[in-house]
């Protein structure tokens, strides 16, 4: 459960589209399990290829996504870069989830904080939330998907050989 001081309310959620078509009473039972945290920029969020234990949504700040590049020690690329309403980590919503990219702060950031298994355990005992919010993060994963599809055939589909 959330401190006084970093509790979450449930209005705030509801402006969230990770929690689109949640009613009151399941935005509520959502918003008990995160807590708000105030992050510097440059930090680092996660590491690619650690335990997903948690995950982060983005309410204020700039986030960076990375991935390394086989072959090429300590390189890695900017992928994609997060704003606000933006699921951080959601690799977490997977049973022993491995985090698929790094994540560093571009700006300082408040973030929502929550751990998986708790998410986890509440969408397994109410299949409502459960569906929503993993309907939600896949919507949100396609467009990333998308994005970068994108990003790679502009760098790589142009080229006249």
């Amino acid at each position: 459960m959330a401190s006084a001081q970093n509790a979450v309310d449930s209005q705030l959620l509801r402006e969230l589209s990770l929690f689109e078509g949640l009613d009151r009473l399941r935005l509520e039972k959502v918003a008990a399990l995160f807590t708000l945290v105030d992050i510097p920029v440059d930090t680092e969020l996660l590491r690619e290829g650690g335990q997903a234990d948690y995950f982060y949504v983005l309410l204020e700040g700039r986030v960076a996504l990375s991935v390394s590049i086989p072959g090429r020690a300590h390189y890695e690329t900017t992928v994609s870069t997060l704003s606000k309403g933006q699921l951080v980590g959601w690799s977490a919503l997977l049973p022993d989830g491995v985090w698929q990219a790094s994540a560093h702060t571009l700006k300082p950031c408040r973030l929502l904080r929550v751990t998986a298994t708790a998410v986890r355990d509440l969408c397994e005992a109410d299949h409502e939330i459960g569906y929503r919010i993993m309907k939600n993060a896949l919507a949100a994963v396609g467009q990333r998907l998308a994005g970068s599809r994108l990003q790679f055939l502009d760098i790589f589909g142009s080229r006249d050989d």
